[in-house]
Order: structure tokens, then sequence, then C-alpha cells
């Protein structure tokens, strides 16, 4: 390509415009971002060539990439239709892809490809950014209504060039699969931080709370926009989370137990075995373990995982804890159970 134009630099954007420098995919890249430090920064790095204004012609662009939080794509697809670049591909970087479709303006519709890398980091902007971030990881390109297959083909060639693997998706289909693997994960990981442990030194603990340090700002406007899938799950979640405080309940510590290895199973035999004898932060790691097999016990998560990225992995990663000695981890029940019945009350409120 001549010329391509990035709409956000954050980590998402940046990273992709590192990719495309990195492959030399364009001879050109631009970017807009308001945050001159952060163009400053992409400028002097050598990642991109110049500074865009939206209110500019677009159409010596070939590729227009939208990488900022959903809740400006309204204002930048009016802004990109007003200018209406005919020539151009445009496609979007974000986490849902059915509402972004159905209220696409009518002259980009050939136009535009919703796109979804698998990729992302609980960091965030320009300086966390990486060009290897897309490596290896799924690419997801939604055909839209009428979408022309040249510019389909192209995209799914530079997921390619960069590493990608490009998987084709419907829309709604979409956003129902990143629903459970994805945007229900980081929820429960939100809902429940206040009771996760404080510090967090051993690196197995780190993986499997990361999500609690992911940006609020940037998640609630994908919970709003998907919640009718994220309600769903949710309910089926809560139904699993309630069989099992009521077994904590009734001191039914065993069968509990058999439970939670039994739903985990499938999940536990790819983990390795945790490099400590006892739990850290005893309660707090158990209810997190249950928190997590109450999700694994959602019908659809069999069929649907190998669409899931690294937060799904790090969020249930804290199921190898179950590979622990039986008898240890019915005492630390039996001895936490009064404690763990309290978080459960406390996000039941």
């Amino acid at each position: 390509m001549n010329k391509i134009l990035i709409i956000g630099l954050g980590l998402i954007g940046g990273s992709f415009a590192k990719a495309l420098r990195q492959q030399k995919i364009s001879r050109e890249i631009w970017a807009f971002d308001p945050d001159i430090a952060t163009i400053n920064s992409a400028k002097n790095s050598k990642i991109i060539d110049g500074f865009a204004i939206l209110d500019q012609d677009l159409q010596n662009f070939d590729l227009i990439v939208i990488a900022t939080p959903l809740a400006f794509y309204k204002d930048i697809l009016a802004k990109i239709s007003e200018l209406d670049p005919k020539n151009s591909i445009i496609i979007d970087l974000g986490s849902l892809k059915e509402c972004v479709l159905k209220t696409l303006p009518q002259n980009l519709q050939k136009n535009f490809i919703a796109c979804h890398p698998i990729a992302g980091s609980d960091k965030t902007g320009f300086d966390n950014s990486s060009s290897d971030l897309f490596f290896d990881k799924k690419f997801i390109i939604c055909r839209g209504k009428n979408t022309e297959e040249k510019f389909l083909k192209t995209i799914e060639n530079i997921a390619i060039k960069i590493g990608a693997k490009p998987n084709f998706i419907e829309a709604k289909a979409h956003d129902e699969i990143y629903g459970l693997v994805s945007h229900l994960p980081q929820f429960l990981s939100f809902l429940t931080k206040e009771f996760s442990p404080e510090k967090q030194n051993n690196d197995f603990i780190k993986n499997a709370f990361r999500l609690d340090n992911s940006s609020a700002e940037i998640w609630e406007d994908i919970f709003k926009m998907n919640r009718k899938n994220l309600e769903k799950f949710y309910i089926e979640f809560f139904d699993n989370l309630n069989d099992f405080a009521t077994a904590i309940r009734q001191k039914k510590y065993d069968e509990l137990l058999t439970n939670l290895i039994n739903i985990a199973a499938p999940l536990l035999e790819t983990l390795p075995k945790p490099d400590f004898a006892t739990l850290p932060q005893l309660s707090k790691v158990i209810f997190r373990l249950i928190i997590v097999v109450s999700y694994l016990k959602i019908k659809k998560i069999q069929n649907l995982q190998n669409y899931a990225g690294r937060g799904f992995k790090d969020f249930t990663s804290i199921i190898s804890v179950l590979k622990l000695d039986r008898e240890i981890l019915l005492k630390t029940i039996e001895n936490e159970q009064k404690e763990v019945l309290s978080f459960i009350r406390k996000i039941s409120l």
C-alpha cells in the first residue's frame, strides 16, 4: 500500500502501526490521536510519517484503521462517511461487531470490514504497544452485507503478513462468542476485584488475577453494548455459583471438591501444577476458584473456548490449584468456608 491512516494510537492501534511498519506493508503510515505526546513519540520512533486531521480529504488513504474505544465510533464513522473515501478500505479493531455493522453509514458498506484481533493486555497506551502483539493470535474478520470480496482478501493478507491467523466469523456469532470467552471473564474479574489477594508477588497469582488491572473505562462501553449476551451468560454463571454456595453451607466439602475437579477437568489437564504446597491468601484464592469453575460450568464454554485469547487463559488458570493435595484442599475449604460465603453474599447484593 502507499498510504495508511490509523485513528487511535493506543495499545492496539500503536501495535498495528508498528506491525505494519515492521513488515513494510505501506510506504507511508499516518495517524490521528488527540494526544500530541503520543503522536510525537510515534513520529520520533519512525512508526508514523505524519499527523492526520479527520476534517481533511481522506481519498488518498488506501486503508483507514479505527482503533479507538467503541464510544467514539459513531462520530468517526460519520466524519469518514461525510468525506466519502470511495477507494479506501476501512476497518476497525474493536471488541464488538454486530452493533457497528448495523449502524454503518450506507456509503461505507462496500468499503468497511469489521475486524477484531484477539490480542491485548491489562496495560494501555502507545508506550506499551508492540509489533509482536498480534503474532500467532486470531484475527477475526466479519463480512458486511455488501463488503467487496477483493477488500476482504486484502485484509486477510495483511493479517497473515503481521503474523496473525485470520478467521472469518459472522458478526452476531462473534459477539456471542466473545461475550462468553472474553467479556464475561473481564466482567467477573472487575466484580470480584475487591476480594482479590492484596499482594500478588507470586507469578501464578499475578497471572490468575491479571484481568483485575484492566482499564474499566475501556471495558464499560463493551459491557453496555454487549449487555444482552453478557446477561444471558451471567444468569447461568450465577445459578452455578449458588449451587456451589449451597454445597458449602451444607458442609458437603468432599462433594463440592469433586464437582469442582470434574468441571475443570478438560482444561485442568493442560495446566501445570502450582509451584507451592499450600495456598497463599487462602479464602480469596478459594473464592476466585469457585467463581472461575462456576463460569466454566456454563454449557457453551466447551464448544467456544477455542476462540479465546490470553485473558481467558489467565482468568481460568486459577483452577490449577485443584492439582494440589486433596486433603489440603478439603481442609482449606472447610477452614475458609465462612469467609468464602461472605464474599459470595457481597457480590449477590
